[in-house]
């Protein structure tokens, strides 16, 4: 007989040890689960507020190439595709950013540019038609800073205590710009 004798109690000891520690652990999951599920969405934001496009210079050359370039939501919720546009030709000004497609409507009715016409004309319904610089759409204030682009797809979203600058109706550029 060995002089150190083995009890059985040592496993069973583990296993109880073992069983609460799950427990425990999802009992907090399950709460945290619970805790985040209750939140309004718009208090969880993920990511950037604003959309950086990248070199306006570089951006402006490609759509005075190519025409207007569409952008697909990538937040998951596949809702807000936008369309940027610049027109004239100093890369700073006269930039627009607006919703892709009309209100109510799904993502299959992006409206495209009718270069001929200088419209945007809904795929679903070719009566939707928009100007050039989307003005009536659903817009969002761009920013170029150091020859970048920024787009500030949250600007409604926010509500703000400090002064802020009315924009002329028919400016899709944050500060205003004069007209060429």
């Amino acid at each position: 007989m060995s002089p150190v004798e083995r009890g059985g109690s040592h496993a069973g000891r583990a296993l109880a040890v073992s069983t609460v520690a799950i427990a425990a652990i999802g009992l907090i999951l399950f709460l945290a689960a619970t805790v985040l599920s209750d939140r309004n969405s718009t208090e969880l934001r993920l990511g950037d507020a604003t959309f950086q496009g990248g070199d306006a210079e570089r951006l402006a050359e490609e759509i005075a190439d190519r025409g207007p370039i569409l952008y697909p939501d990538v937040s998951g919720s596949n809702e807000r595709d936008l369309i940027l546009q610049h027109l004239g030709s100093n890369p700073n000004e006269r930039w627009y950013a607006f919703r892709a497609q009309p209100p109510d409507k799904d993502r299959e009715c992006t409206r495209e540019w009718q270069e001929d016409a200088q419209i945007f004309r809904a795929k679903c319904d070719v009566s939707l038609t928009a100007p050039a610089d989307g003005k009536g759409l659903e817009r969002y204030p761009v920013r170029v800073e150091d020859g970048k682009l920024d787009v500030d797809l949250n600007a409604a979203d926010r509500t703000t205590t400090t002064t802020t600058t009315t924009e002329p109706e028919d400016s899709g550029n944050v500060p205003p710009t004069t007209a060429e």
